[in-house]
């Protein structure tokens, strides 16, 4: 891994964001989400590392267009629930909703290094998994955040989970980012916080800034030795630009 300090952002036009966990601490909700669907439908309590661990194990061997429906469905299996998965993803998005409303904020200095990157005139993209609807919240009922920054003005691309086929880490969310531009990998700087997300940048062959997310720190030695920078905090970014 290279000194932050050796990035040479003169060569970079175009910055590109993963969204959760990178842009909005929102790992930690789906843990939350998750517990809350299992003990209103089975009256049981299960550890939120028990449900991280589980919910990353299946995305990781899983990559259906309706992924999370299927994800409903290994739930039912999982815990023998008596309902189908229709109903429960309805359940699943009922409770997330309340989260993603009124609880989901940016990381800590995101949206300054933003609106700095964009008065600078890098061109900005958003590479996400993030679904249309919950971009919706963000932009549209989510005060905290659209008082903030509207993603959808800031941003001059927004690729999303309904525009790839393949999730991380497939590097087909970045391979279509530069071809929309037609840009170079080289051209291009990422900022991700999973190992998945890592290593589809490193597939596209961009180079990527590691943003330090708790929840990832069980892929944390991986994520160190296979990223091209780190930050914690992006307040390390922001002194690069000033």
């Amino acid at each position: 891994m290279k000194s932050l300090n050796e990035l040479d952002l003169t060569k970079k036009k175009y910055i590109i964001f993963d969204m959760d966990g990178t842009l909005i601490d929102s790992i930690g909700m789906w843990n939350n989400t998750d517990y809350q669907l299992i003990k209103k439908i089975t009256n049981t309590e299960v550890d939120l590392n028990t449900i991280q661990k589980q919910r990353d194990q299946f995305l990781e061997n899983h990559s259906s267009e309706d992924v999370y429906l299927e994800y409903c469905a290994y739930l039912i299996k999982e815990y023998n629930l008596n309902i189908s998965k229709e109903e429960l993803i309805n359940i699943r998005w009922s409770i997330s909703g309340e989260y993603l409303e009124k609880e989901m904020d940016f990381k800590k200095d995101v949206v300054r290094l933003v609106k700095t990157l964009k008065q600078k005139g890098y061109i900005l993209i958003l590479a996400t998994a993030t679904t249309k609807i919950q971009l919706d919240i963000y932009a549209h009922k989510n005060d905290k955040m659209k008082k903030q920054m509207n993603i959808y003005d800031i941003f001059d691309l927004i690729i999303k989970k309904e525009d790839v086929k393949n999730k991380k880490p497939n590097p087909e969310v970045y391979l279509t980012v530069l071809n929309h531009f037609k840009a170079k990998p080289e051209e291009c700087l990422v900022f991700e916080d999973s190992l998945h997300g890592v290593i589809a940048a490193n597939k596209a062959g961009i180079e990527v800034v590691n943003v330090y997310d708790v929840y990832s720190d069980n892929d944390r030695k991986k994520i160190n030795q296979i990223s091209d920078y780190k930050i914690n905090t992006y307040d390390e970014f922001i002194e690069l630009l000033v």
